[in-house]
């Protein structure tokens, strides 16, 4: 699986990607658990969905094969992509969230989960929004909690904790929903974050946002991202 420019810097260079489709891992019964439980950062999410931790073992391997670093992948507006990578990179692990423009052009870097880590990179409404996209391959609760990890607003309403409720009950969560959204909603990463409406699309006013205003992001760039979040015209029932 080749991401235009995602690899760019790495020394040694890789003689082959290790991004792979990380689509089939999806599918397994530990894969929410674990996904929430390492990225999103919420302790109760194991037992959310009726699993002791340690039971998360068995698919950490794969999660965090060096080797093989999953890449979960969603469409977005125009040709846009947002992927979801797990970085499995020695002594430089995370997951970082990236927008390929769909262009050819170099990926867009939107928010790095990690010790040294950057963003956020979504306003809620831009979680919504990009929940419901058109999707053959994902449901609006799978790509809702995709999305997740990267977003802080401090302009969330209040039902943002339901709504998330709602999207773990659809992917099986048993109990603790509302604990689990919170958790997910509270990530230790993101301080309270406002957004503000510019000329080039909706900027964080964060300072370790990639989506800023000054940043290493091109007035270009901060609007095609923000372009490629907007509504779509049609809804993808749950």
């Amino acid at each position: 699986m080749i991401i235009p420019g995602y690899l760019d810097g790495y020394e040694p260079p890789f003689p082959h990607s290790p991004l792979v489709d990380g689509s089939a891992l999806m599918t397994h019964p530990l894969f929410w658990p674990t996904f929430l439980f390492a990225v999103g950062e919420s302790a109760t999410a194991p037992e959310a969905f009726g699993v002791d931790p340690a039971d998360l073992e068995q698919i950490a391997d794969t999660f965090l094969d060096p080797h093989s670093w999953p890449v979960f992948s969603l469409p977005l507006a125009g040709r846009c992509r947002l992927h979801v990578v797990m970085r499995n990179a020695r002594d430089d692990g995370g997951v970082d969230y990236v927008l390929d423009p769909g262009t050819g052009d170099a990926r867009i870097p939107l928010a790095a989960v990690e010790g040294h880590f950057r963003g956020p990179a979504f306003a809620w409404p831009e979680v919504v929004a990009a929940a419901h996209h058109p999707d053959h391959d994902h449901t609006p609760a799978e790509r809702l909690l995709l999305i997740l990890p990267a977003c802080a607003d401090s302009n969330r309403p209040g039902s943002a904790v339901d709504l998330v409720a709602e999207a773990l009950t659809a992917v099986g969560a048993r109990s603790e929903v509302c604990q689990v959204g919170e958790e997910l909603l509270h990530s230790r990463y993101w301080a309270p974050c406002r957004w503000a409406s510019t000329a080039d699309g909706l900027v964080a006013l964060g300072p370790h946002a990639y989506r800023r205003r000054g940043g290493e992001l091109s007035p270009d760039q901060l609007r095609l991202v923000a372009d490629s979040l907007q509504p779509s015209g049609s809804i993808v029932g749950t």
